[in-house]
């Protein structure tokens, strides 16, 4: 099943447990059972929540182009107050009001607990699977939030069989209850909330990912690596540094990382790998590009600027201007030192600005922008 899927069976079934609570605690007087009832409501209300949180979560806006997964964040935080609140209730009850059982509904009141029991726990116990296999914080929540109300259950199991031995112990199980459902809420809400403030990917994954990164032989040292969850996905921000003065080999080293992270995590939804090669003399240059993504054939009319920057990490600016002057004003406020281009631009006007600027053009035959670049970096380091 799909992850709203498993939310809709988890409200179907808390609907029908906070009603068949509600009828036995109104029968038998009990408050713990009860309070039960308006907890596998809060139950209903997170698993409506879980459901528009998951339906909605995958999705990409324009505005929003790493998509909405946090919202899967933001559900489990709604469910962990949910929690809170309907402690509060059951506690605040049952400090309050004075708790006399019926005994000749004890009957039905353990039979619907029985059901709230096991039908909690292997909701429970398939939701939880559910949500680790399809990597799903929100499921995983409320896989917990249903497991308290299992817990919850047998407490209210305990105080109908002590009512029935004779003991009246129910206000006592229903602050037991009210503590239970408090102690899983501030873990739901101090787990998602860290996620929500970007907190770092636990040390184990950190681990498996430099391994994979150092198992290339090109690299010799990861001077960075920050990597965020949120919504069951993996964001990363590397800095490598990496042997060699081929920019087109490095590139394709940079790619076949990528591949094999992409492998070993199916979860990393964004990488975003910056490298700087070993003994490069940092100078900053930009390629201009065309709308196939080559080596633009003149300055002018380019669609994207490929910019090389500290020591050989690329950067790409989209929506560059059209005409010469504005693009020169453009490179020269980038402090690109050397421009690669097919030609010089025509515009007089262009060539003052870039040697004001003291940006120099590099003309170019090559059409792979990153050989390019390493043909750039190749004479120069020749002319030495």
């Amino acid at each position: 099943m799909k992850k709203e899927h498993w939310a809709l069976l988890s409200l179907g079934i808390n609907i029908v447990q906070s009603f068949a609570k509600f009828i036995a605690g109104t029968l038998t007087g009990s408050l713990s059972m009860l309070g039960e009832s308006m907890h596998s409501l809060s139950d209903s209300f997170a698993s409506l929540v879980a459901y528009f949180t998951l339906r909605f979560s995958d999705r990409k806006f324009r505005s929003f182009p790493y998509g909405l997964y946090k919202l899967e964040n933001i559900g489990s935080v709604v469910i962990a107050i949910f929690l809170l609140l309907a402690s509060y209730e059951i506690f605040h009850r049952a400090i309050q009001r004075k708790v006399i059982l019926k005994d000749e509904y004890l009957g039905v009141g353990l039979g619907v607990i029985i059901f709230s029991l096991l039908s909690s726990l292997s909701l429970s116990f398939l939701e939880r699977r559910a949500g680790k296999k399809l990597k799903s914080p929100v499921l995983i929540a409320d896989s917990y939030h249903t497991l308290t109300d299992a817990f919850g259950s047998s407490l209210v199991f305990m105080s109908l069989l002590s009512q029935y031995m004779g003991y009246a112990l129910d206000r006592y199980f229903a602050i037991g209850v009210a503590m239970l459902i408090a102690y899983t809420g501030i873990g739901i809400l101090r787990k998602e909330v860290s996620v929500l403030l970007d907190i770092s990917a636990d040390e184990r994954t950190l681990e498996r990912i430099r391994s994979v990164i150092l198992s290339f032989d090109d690299v010799k040292q990861i001077k960075n690596l920050f990597v965020r969850t949120s919504g069951g996905k993996l964001f990363a921000d590397i800095t490598l540094v990496i042997e060699g003065r081929d920019f087109a080999k490095i590139h394709a080293t940079i790619d076949r990382i990528e591949e094999s992270l992409r492998k070993e995590f199916p979860e990393l939804e964004f990488i975003f790998i910056h490298y700087e090669p070993v003994e490069y003399e940092k100078v900053k240059m930009g390629v201009l590009l065309d709308e196939r993504g080559y080596v633009n054939e003149g300055f002018g009319n380019a669609y994207k600027l490929l910019v090389f920057k500290d020591g050989g990490s690329a950067e790409l600016i989209d929506d560059i201007p059209k005409d010469e002057e504005s693009l020169a004003r453009l490179l020269t406020e980038e402090n690109i030192s050397i421009v690669i281009s097919g030609h010089h631009p025509e515009s007089a006007q262009a060539k003052w600005i870039l040697s004001e600027g003291k940006s120099f053009v590099w003309e170019t035959e090559e059409k792979n922008p990153y050989k390019a670049f390493s043909e750039v970096v190749f004479n120069l380091q020749k002319s030495r």
